[in-house]
């Protein structure tokens, strides 16, 4: 059952359905969770939405607001609110839903499956390479884009997304330079389906925002090679000449069949910024769409992991630290759910792992950069700080693996700014695999 209630009657363990009001005054950019901590409550009561809409079915108020903390933790914890009784009329509730159980500690587990989805997110990557290859060159010969046949190469990239997100999104990041033009069209439809999941944004929208991502740069065609893959400065006539690509790609989807509105914005509006310093025409705030603003993110995102012929990819922690900087860019709240969406996170960002302790990222790892380093310091069952140790989380793992990022308020944490420096300032070595087995054992 659908119920709605006011922002200040919310309360921990209801399950949001969904927002009403300017998606911009939404505390979240998820339409559908159950709050669940108590910066999520704070945020949603001190937010400027008109309602919230309930799922009663899906809620867990009695097992949230009436069942007692053990006394040691309660002390530590900050005082739950008090339910209201304001919002309806009483209703029977559902048994109190049971958690499931935590995992056991024992020897790291890999995700079962990932190597697979390696292999057919290949093939898909492939494909797509050449469709758009192919695109391009029937664009430069002044024909207009065939959109319906990006249709089945948006599915396919879904479909590998939906099956592991990891495994494409971590392959197509791996390009040559020479590859750049056309995978970076395939990074970034990858890049906004996953993102669009994330945000619970209804299927046909994901999939149109497939079919934008890999048609936002085709206005690339008006531009030169011998500019595109320069390796120096590039003079103001040569800037002029690259800023000019949103505006000739629009014009030429704009006179093409079948292309989706999603499209259409994302190719004329994922150079603009926030604070109305980009181009072309340097809209700001409320004027630029959710749409624009997200393929705003995923661009830049892969532009700055993908090798160039003028810079060396930053790996993906250091880009998502330095996007987190650029004031004005970015819409923040917008950029921290992108991260949330890859399992990627800033330097310095708290997360939580599945095995009940707590850590700061502390950077990359592996190979290529796509293991996440954590340095562990707190036990979440005993609510102590533990001996410092780093962890490399790899993107298949199973257990342990980073659930997601947590909130110091919640821990009490005092003065966090002081002691997540400390953390990151300890000199820590990476614990042997054998002293992590026996650590996870019972």
């Amino acid at each position: 059952m659908l119920v709605r209630i006011k922002p200040e009657e919310a309360q921990i363990g209801m399950f949001v359905h969904g927002f009403e009001g300017s998606w911009f005054d939404h505390p979240f950019w998820r339409r559908h969770f159950r709050v669940e901590t108590m910066e999520q409550l704070l945020r949603i009561r001190a937010s400027a939405i008109d309602a919230l809409i309930i799922d009663k079915s899906r809620s867990d108020i009695d097992e949230a607001t009436d069942a007692p903390w053990p006394e040691s933790v309660a002390a530590k914890l900050p005082a739950r609110p008090q339910p209201s009784r304001a919002a309806a009329r009483p209703i029977a509730w559902p048994e109190p839903m049971v958690p499931p159980p935590p995992p056991p500690r024992d020897e790291p587990r890999q995700r079962k499956g990932y190597a697979a989805e390696c292999r057919r997110a290949r093939r898909a990557i492939e494909r797509s390479r050449e469709a758009v290859s192919e695109m391009f060159e029937t664009a430069r010969l002044g024909r207009a884009v065939e959109a319906r046949r990006m249709v089945p190469l948006a599915k396919s990239i879904g479909a590998s997304i939906e099956r592991d997100p990891k495994a494409l999104i971590n392959l197509v990041r791996l390009k040559e330079k020479d590859q750049y033009t056309y995978l970076h069209s395939v990074a970034v439809c990858a890049l906004m389906m996953n993102f669009a999941r994330h945000l619970e944004l209804d299927e046909r929208v994901v999939q149109d925002l497939g079919v934008a991502g890999l048609l936002h740069d085709v206005g690339k065609i008006a531009i030169s090679d011998d500019i595109l893959t320069k390796s120096g400065a590039l003079s103001a006539l040569e800037r002029d000449s690259v800023r000019g690509h949103p505006a000739a790609g629009h014009q030429l989807l704009a006179n093409s069949k079948d292309v989706p509105e999603a499209a259409l914005e994302v190719c004329l509006r994922h150079h603009e910024k926030v604070d109305g310093a980009g181009y072309p025409d340097g809209l700001s705030g409320e004027a630029l769409s959710l749409f624009a603003r997200m393929g705003a993110i995923c661009d830049v995102y892969d532009a700055v992991t993908s090798e160039r012929p003028y810079k060396d990819p930053w790996t993906p922690c250091e880009a998502l630290t330095e996007m987190q900087q650029w004031q004005g860019h970015f819409d923040s709240r917008l950029l921290e759910q992108f991260a949330d969406s890859l399992g990627i996170y800033p330097v310095g960002t708290l997360v939580r792992l599945s095995c009940g302790e707590l850590g700061v990222v502390t950077g990359s790892a592996g190979d290529y950069a796509e293991d996440v380093m954590v340095r562990i310091f707190f036990d979440c069952e005993t609510l102590t700080e533990i001996a410092f140790h780093d962890r490399a989380i790899a993107p298949s793992a199973d257990n342990p693996r980073i659930v997601g990022r947590d909130s110091p308020t919640f821990w009490r944490f005092a003065d966090w700014d002081a002691m997540r420096h400390r953390i990151l300032a300890a000199r820590v070595d990476i614990m042997p695999a054998d002293e992590e087995v026996a650590r996870l054992s019972p």
